[in-house]
This record gives C-alpha cells, sequence and structure tokens, in this order.
C-alpha cells in the first residue's frame, strides 16, 4: 500500500453524510456518441444535451426527477455530476448541476432505495477504472484545506 492510500484510508463517506456532498466521480475519459451507451441507466438511454453535455433519468417520479449529467468542467476534466429536471413553460428543463456526492444525497432524501442503486452503478465505475473519487472544496465552507 502506497502512502498516498494510507492517508485516505481513515476516510469513510456514506450516502446521507453531510460531507459526502463534496465528492466528485471525475471521469478518466470524455463521453463521446461511441462510448455514451455505456451510461446507459435502467433501460433509459443516454442523450447529448449540449456540447459536452451528456444526461440519462437516474430517478423519475410525479414532482421529482434526478439525472445523471456527465459533463466537461473549467479544468477540462469529464466528471458525473447530477441535476434536477423539470417541466418549463414548453419543453423539460435541466436544473443547476450538483456533485456526484449532492446528487446521491438528494435522492436519499427521496428514495433510498433508489439512491443504493444508483450510488452502486457510479461505484462500479470507479471500480471499473474509468473514474475515481475525489474530494473537493465546499465553497459554502469558512474552514482552508488541509495541507500536508
Amino acid at each position: 500500500m502506497s502512502n498516498e492510500d494510507e492517508d485516505f484510508q481513515d476516510v469513510e463517506l456514506s450516502l446521507g453524510d453531510k460531507k459526502f456532498e463534496q465528492m466528485l466521480l471525475v471521469l478518466n475519459h470524455g463521453i463521446t456518441k461511441d462510448n455514451a451507451s455505456q451510461y446507459n441507466f435502467n433501460g433509459n438511454e443516454m442523450q447529448e444535451v449540449g456540447e459536452n453535455v451528456w444526461a440519462v433519468p437516474a430517478y423519475l417520479a410525479d414532482g421529482f426527477s434526478l439525472f445523471f449529467l456527465y459533463t466537461q468542467i473549467d479544468t477540462k476534466d469529464w466528471v458525473v455530476a447530477f441535476t434536477e429536471g423539470k417541466m418549463g413553460k414548453e419543453q423539460f428543463e435541466l436544473g443547476i448541476p450538483m456533485t456526484t456526492g449532492k446528487g446521491l444525497n438528494v435522492l436519499s432524501e427521496k428514495d433510498m432505495e433508489r439512491a443504493q442503486m444508483v450510488t452502486g452503478f457510479v461505484n462500479d465505475i470507479s471500480k471499473a477504472g474509468e473514474g475515481e473519487w475525489r474530494m473537493i472544496n465546499d465553497p459554502d465552507s469558512d474552514e482552508e484545506p488541509k495541507k500536508d
């Protein structure tokens, strides 16, 4: 085990933890027409909804919908985020993106069983070596990031 692994072995966050909202799954590659179908979820197909933005439903119910959002961020990394969806005046609209952990926590408040299923799907992406979980800084926190 490397020292890097040892630094993180005591960190254990789980679905529902407030700190889990700072977790982001960063992909090792982008999403394209050629590989998008690998991220279909629960019988729903990935759709390109903008430049470098792909979405697929994670949860659909009356009054609440949550979508996986695979997108490239300012750092040029591709991430798995989530966004709520709702009917707009004339068409379906996606809301403001949220981190992987926050999206999963939001879902857990609505349907814990489905949140666990979606979390398993996201963890499978990581276990397959296609991405890795990263802790991001909380923009609402007054704490300074820890330095070694």
